[in-house]
């Protein structure tokens, strides 16, 4: 069974924000690479959602959030 996964705006403001500053910090290279391994952990949510802990949210919510 397959999960849809929701990245809010918000989150999504925030690792642009991380990747930009990261890219500033470090390389491009190494921002790129830390870009891509986050997307692929969130994407694997999809398949194993339980894989990630809940995240501090979740008491706001009716469905689990991580």
């Amino acid at each position: 069974m397959k999960y849809r996964i929701e990245i809010s705006s918000v989150a999504e403001a925030e690792i642009d924000a991380a990747f930009l500053n990261l890219s500033q910090l470090t390389s491009p290279v190494k921002a790129s690479q830390w870009h891509g391994g986050l997307i692929e952990a969130i994407e694997s949510l999809s398949v194993m959602p339980n894989r990630c802990s809940l995240a501090l949210e979740n008491k706001y919510f009716s469905q689990d959030i991580r």
